[in-house]
């Protein structure tokens, strides 16, 4: 295994650390990170960690939503401060041919994960799906689509986080903040029966969480988006349905 996307929904983790999108310190960077706030441990509702390396060692960027003290809460997990509380089932997909490297991006200026391919596993196996990142400006629910026809798949499902300039919803109020953080839903994809949709949840510079499915063409990416689409055989329980 050289990468995994990681469904950490359902953990229940002790005392931890988080940040949440701020305005940039600098004329360089896009947006910057808030101070560090901190957490007293919460059961992660909805939580996607890129399991990647950096400097040469395991590293792990993680997006995650909860409750805690009557308030929902969105951020970006510090995960050297993660401590697991309570033994649980987490649902991961480990990578083999490609993985996701850190290294410094000249056009954002920031550390991001890229891309990198690996050296093909010792059998052959056949690709069932693909891992990438997207550039500043990038429409997320467009690129995916185009990423997809790749894997000449009907039924797909996607998993990932990132950061958005923006988004407008099929559903729900548009996020008008250029400033966010995002993490997809679980039930992200295609099936042969439906187009496909991508649902997620958000925050933005005021701290205002927003949820919904994204329209096509109206959710740039602001510094990156890290994504896994996954092509679903015929004999695989079909995602839940998403409607408006």
């Amino acid at each position: 295994m050289t990468s995994a996307v990681l469904d950490l929904s359902g953990l229940t983790l002790g005392a931890f650390d988080f940040v949440m999108p701020a305005c940039a310190i600098d004329d360089r960077h896009a947006a910057w990170y808030s101070d560090t706030h901190s957490s007293r441990g919460a059961t992660l509702e909805t939580a996607v960690a890129i399991l990647g390396r950096k400097d040469g060692d395991w590293f792990a960027h993680i997006h995650a939503y909860w409750h805690e003290g009557g308030r929902e809460h969105l951020g970006h997990l510090l995960p050297h401060t993660l401590r697991i509380a309570q033994a649980g089932a987490i649902r991961g997909y480990g990578l083999q041919g490609a993985a996701f490297v850190a290294s410094l991006d000249p056009e954002t200026e920031f550390t991001l994960f890229r891309v990198h391919q690996t050296e093909p596993h010792s059998r052959p196996i056949k690709n069932n799906a693909l891992i990438t990142t997207l550039a500043p400006f990038a429409d997320l629910t467009n690129s995916i689509r185009e990423l997809a026809l790749l894997l000449d798949a009907s039924t797909y499902e996607v998993h990932g986080l990132g950061s958005l300039a923006g988004a407008a919803f099929r559903d729900a109020d548009a996020m008008t903040g250029l400033i966010s953080e995002i993490l997809l839903s679980p039930n992200a994809g295609a099936t042969a029966n439906q187009e496909l949709c991508v649902p997620i949840r958000a925050i933005d510079l005021d701290c205002e969480l927003h949820e919904g499915i994204l329209t096509a063409g109206g959710a740039p990416t602001l510094v990156t988006c890290e994504l896994l689409i996954r092509a679903r055989s015929t004999h695989e329980d079909e995602p839940r349905p998403v409607t408006d």
